[in-house]
């Protein structure tokens, strides 16, 4: 969606406004941007500056001022016009490597101010040379009368002759309608990181039969990333292979297709020449010619089993223990869904384990999981029920609303799903001890902890006045300021986890 601008491993550079305009927003958060800062400019667009560790002293001013009337340390603030403007050159910041940052950058975009949607910050051509074309690594096929998820594509090698490429010889195809992808990335000149590039076009007899280009997209379509790749083969850890037709269900305009309108290409007896161009935003291209001819199909048959799942429709599965329901924008392609149930174990366990199959198949929109729990309503609490989401290294858990006899939450992946009763309340620790004596800049350390490692809410007040804390994980730290008063006060922590259970910590510090 932008830009990655080293800092060669360094934090603290400072950061400079690009162009005259105004601080629009700050943003704040423990993952994804971190401390992220947007100026809108007079030509209509809006730049963002993310990762930062922090901004110039009129904007944290203002920022603070908001996270206590709003009694939040996380937020997303408008910044009225008029009250931080920029000229062109002005320091804004200095970098960092706050939020879902993997090292020390300055994450850059360009966006449509009215749209929010981001523009592809390259084409507006900065001081950055390129003179170096994409490069292609695999040409990928797959047979349109099947699901892209239950099938193992055809890749194809390639030769490489300047910026041409070439596979040695007429590819065979064991079947009539193609699906067609790439794996390609681009190199800025000099610099070795493989990037993303600007578009791609599929031509026949120089006549362009279908293509993408990447510019101009909104935050709330870039979930269907997953259905423009061959998403099952980037989870099991292969390459990233790029679809030159739009899936099933797509839903982000970006695709073109030729005058057939056609999502694939047909594929006969007679080798048919093909070429692909593939161009990064300053305009330097590359090119895959290819030749395609039908052979016999000798592939052995196989029936998959579950139920079907169609895209752009309501798909329901259901037995007597469990339920899904997805909307019609939940799937890019058909394929077949089964649950597989593994018994409970421990006594807060209120179902068995369910196992979702396929399990590395991407959904777009959050789904309905209905469990009906192994005991009678009257030995369950059902306040405190939650549905547990695992896959690989991750854990995700949703309060469970009672239904009828049953437990719902919405998720959006697959996984092992089950229904747990949790009436553990969380533990707290501290820094501080009561009787404590702290002094302005003094930091305040406390430690949540959670059987199921869980945190809904914290909150930390001095005398019932909010005071900020800012989370790491589930450590949450407070640096002693002007809204913790001088003299002895009450320092007052209550905790809540996902299921709804409390604990509370009272402490009399004072302040010299």
């Amino acid at each position: 969606m932008g830009l990655d601008l080293s800092t060669e491993g360094r934090e603290n550079l400072p950061v400079f406004a690009p162009a005259e305009g105004y601080i629009a927003r700050i943003k704040i958060e423990s993952g994804g941007f971190g401390r992220a800062i947007y100026i809108n400019h007079p030509n209509g667009t809006t730049t963002l500056y993310a990762h930062m560790n922090r901004f110039i002293p009129a904007a944290e001013t203002f920022l603070k001022s908001k996270q206590y009337e709003q009694k939040t340390w996380k937020i997303d603030v408008v910044v009225p016009e008029n009250l931080i403007p920029l000229k062109k050159g002005q320091l804004i910041g200095y970098s960092g490597n706050t939020g879902a940052s993997q090292g020390p950058h300055v994450h850059f975009e360009i966006r449509d101010t009215k749209t929010e949607n981001c523009l592809n910050p390259l084409l507006y051509r900065f001081p950055l040379a390129d003179v170096t074309p994409p490069d292609i690594y695999r040409l990928v096929f797959y047979d349109r009368d099947k699901s892209i998820y239950e099938q193992s594509p055809i890749t194809c090698n390639l030769i490489r002759q300047g910026n041409v490429f070439k596979t040695a010889g007429t590819i065979g195809l064991p079947f009539d309608k193609a699906f067609i992808a790439i794996q390609a990335t681009d190199r800025m000149t000099g610099i070795p990181n493989p990037n993303g590039f600007f578009s791609a076009t599929l031509l026949k007899d120089d006549q362009m039969v279908t293509g993408f280009e990447l510019d101009n997209i909104g935050y709330d379509k870039t979930r269907y990333l997953n259905g423009h790749i061959d998403y099952m083969t980037r989870a099991k850890g292969g390459p990233y292979y790029q679809m030159l037709f739009p899936a099933k269900g797509f839903g982000l305009n970006m695709y073109t297709l030729g005058n057939a309108e056609k999502d694939h290409i047909d594929v006969q007896p007679e080798p048919s020449a093909y070429s692909i161009k593939v161009t990064d935003a300053y305009g330097n291209s590359a090119y895959l010619d290819f030749r395609v001819s039908r052979k016999p199909d000798d592939r052995p048959g196989h029936v998959v089993p579950g139920d079907r799942m169609e895209p752009l429709n309501v798909n329901i599965y259901e037995d007597e223990n469990i339920q899904f329901v997805f909307k019609e924008d939940a799937f890019y392609d058909a394929f077949h869904f089964r649950v597989n149930g593994y018994y409970a174990n421990t006594a807060n366990e209120l179902s068995s384990v369910y196992q979702t199959l396929p399990a590395d198949l991407p959904v777009q929109s959050n789904f309905t999981v209905r469990l009906k729990p192994n005991r009678s309503a009257a030995l369950v609490n059902g306040d405190r029920v939650l549905i547990k989401r695992t896959y690989k290294t991750k854990t995700e858990l949703k309060k469970a609303m009672p239904e009828k006899g049953w437990y719902t939450a919405a998720f959006r992946d697959f996984g092992y799903f089950q229904l747990l009763e949790d009436l553990q309340p969380p533990t707290i620790s501290a820094s501080v001890q009561s009787g404590a004596a702290l002094r302005t800049g003094s930091r305040v350390v406390v430690d949540v902890a959670d059987d199921n490692k869980m945190i809904r809410e914290f909150r930390g007040t001095v005398d019932g006045q909010w005071l900020m804390f800012q989370p790491y994980g589930n450590r949450f730290v407070y640096t002693i300021d002007e809204h913790f008063p001088m003299g002895e006060h009450k320092l007052s922590i209550v905790v809540y986890d996902e299921a709804g259970n409390n604990s509370t910590r009272d402490f009399i510090i004072k302040r010299n």
